[in-house]
């Protein structure tokens, strides 16, 4: 349902959602025994509800509550087939809840816009079971060990990320942007173990645009981009 005045509007919802495995994660699990095993398409439940407000001024709010629960997740496993590509397992019971914020705030005559947004949220996995390879001194693999998690992070699923931008346009058809993005830290696998992860960063990036809107051929836009600035 939503409800709107000329500022205002709160809005929830539930929503249900399904992903199919691609072919290659089929043909993988595949090659990994299938049976019980075998790849499953994951069902997503999700829940939200929203707020939002905007002004004749050009100020923008947002905030969004959402609660995802999932049954047969795909994930990462953190391991990689022999030509590279990631492999994927179902994780029976799995969750990703939080905020989703954002900000839009024009000044100084609209020539200026500041514009950020955050998402921070939890991505469990519960009652997880890791299998880890054994290998003797030859690196021959001898069998299999298994650890028990009660409760333990998804894979490549930052509890934090966030951006923030600064516009400057003197002229309608020019504009210079600064955007600084940060990203928290990430697990290569879904055993929460900081020896196998990916620590935060933070990367700023600049572009500038121009526009000829009346030329011979029509409309020009000429766009500079540099990439982690500093």
């Amino acid at each position: 349902f939503s409800r709107t005045d000329n500022r205002n509007s709160l809005y929830a919802s539930v929503a249900v959602g399904q992903r199919e495995p691609l072919r290659t994660d089929l043909k993988e699990s595949v090659k990994g025994g299938g049976g019980e095993d075998r790849i499953r398409p994951e069902k997503m439940f999700d829940y939200e509800l929203g707020y939002r407000f905007s002004n004749e001024n050009g100020l923008n709010l947002g905030a969004n509550l959402y609660y995802m629960d999932y049954k047969d997740q795909m994930v990462q496993t953190g391991k990689l087939n022999n030509v590279g590509y990631k492999l994927m397992e179902n994780v029976k019971n799995s969750y990703r809840a939080g905020v989703e914020l954002e900000v839009s705030v024009p000044f100084a005559d609209n020539k200026f816009r500041f514009d950020a947004n955050a998402t921070l949220s939890q991505n469990k996995i519960k009652n997880y079971t890791a299998y880890f390879d054994l290998y003797n001194s030859d690196w021959d693999m001898i069998g299999q060990t298994s650890k028990e998690f009660e409760s333990t992070q998804i894979s490549f699923s930052p509890n934090a990320v966030g951006t923030a931008g600064l516009t400057y346009q003197p002229l309608r058809s020019l504009y210079f942007n600064i955007l600084g993005k940060y990203v928290g830290k990430q697990y290569l696998d879904n055993t929460s173990d900081d020896a196998k992860s990916i620590p935060s960063y933070f990367v700023s990036n600049f572009s500038a645009g121009y526009t000829f809107d009346k030329t011979p051929i029509g409309r020009i836009a000429l766009q500079v981009f540099v990439s982690n600035l500093f």
